[in-house]
């Protein structure tokens, strides 16, 4: 009998293996250079379906891979979702399953990212047919501050910065980075004291009489006295601190070293043979070249260090993390 009425299915499909044991995939080995991050994996399919599963004990082990798909034998259509559970290994970086009607793979190019393909081969929707279907599907695992996704540059420098506590962020709802702003001397005071006492430091109340442009009512007011108080800055004139203005690479070198090695510290002699935009002459000429002698800076490009330009928020977390040795 024909049937005129159209009918819509719905599938969930849930393979549980409480052992389960991979085979019969394959994938070019690669050499990892990070584990893979814990977490939920979430992403999409080339049919625009979610995909989805768990990275777990160090990036180690995956489960609970899930994949959603949809299907059309005329009249019977729908969509339905494979669920696959383990935990079962990630070697050499790469994790699959394999069985009679359903196999996937997968690669971690990055630690955060991750592709691979998926495939249905005969795969029976009661009432309606044996499916056979495959794709591929990109995944990603969400990073800590969403402007920072796990290729920007110095996503690793800047997780190390939050880790550490030295950072919240620029913002929050979602939470924010802002990785390119420029960082500003009261933002200096907070990095610098963090970095040097830990995150769970708290500086003692301001009283409004060091710097001028400084009141108690400012927001970074304890910390930026502190910082004097340590012997790190001297303020930016007669009184004052210039608290919003933008800290430049060479004021920074003074910055980072004296909180690293004190405020007695004092570099050896310029060379002038480092990088050619520093001449011995160049008043934090010592400065800028201790901080490279340490690792801490390699300038911004062949040969040179920009001693007048900005510091961003990208580049602080490089150089505070490697200042401070942070994890």
């Amino acid at each position: 009998m024909k049937r005129n009425l159209l009918i819509r299915f719905s599938f969930t499909f849930l393979i549980i293996l409480l052992a389960l044991s991979v085979s019969g995939w394959t994938v070019n080995p690669t050499s990892v250079l990070a584990a893979p991050v814990d977490g939920t994996w979430t992403g999409t399919t080339s049919r625009g379906y979610p995909v989805s599963f768990l990275v777990l004990s160090s990036g180690t082990q995956w489960d609970t891979f899930k994949v959603k798909t949809d299907f059309n034998f005329g009249s019977c259509y729908g969509t339905l979702e494979m669920t696959v559970f383990g935990p079962d290994n990630i070697t050499n970086n790469q994790f699959g399953f394999s069985s009679s009607t359903f196999s996937f793979t997968g690669q971690f190019s990055t630690p955060g990212t991750a592709s691979g393909t998926y495939s249905f081969v005969n795969h029976n929707l009661p009432g309606c047919g044996l499916l056979t279907q495959s794709g591929t599907w990109t995944a990603q695992i969400p990073s800590t501050f969403v402007d920072v996704p796990f290729s920007y540059w110095s996503h690793d420098w800047i997780e190390r910065l939050y880790n550490a506590g030295i950072t919240g962020g620029c913002g929050t709802n979602p939470l924010v980075y802002c990785p390119t702003s420029s960082v500003t001397r009261d933002q200096m005071a907070v990095f610098l004291l963090r970095g040097i006492h830990g995150k769970t430091y708290t500086p003692p109340a301001a009283t409004g009489t060091v710097f001028s442009d400084v009141p108690t009512s400012y927001w970074a007011a304890s910390w930026i006295e502190r910082l004097a108080a340590e012997g790190i800055t001297g303020g930016c004139g007669t009184g004052i601190y210039c608290p919003n203005t933008i800290v430049t690479r060479d004021q920074m070198a003074v910055f980072l070293l004296r909180a690293e090695h004190g405020s007695g510290y004092v570099p050896p002699a310029a060379t002038g043979t480092v990088f050619s935009d520093v001449p011995t002459s160049y008043w934090a000429a010592s400065w800028i070249e201790r901080l490279a002698a340490e690792g801490i800076t390699g300038g911004c490009g062949t040969g040179v260090y920009c001693p007048t330009s900005s510091v961003t928020r990208d580049q602080m977390a490089v150089f505070l993390v490697r200042t401070f040795n942070l994890p």
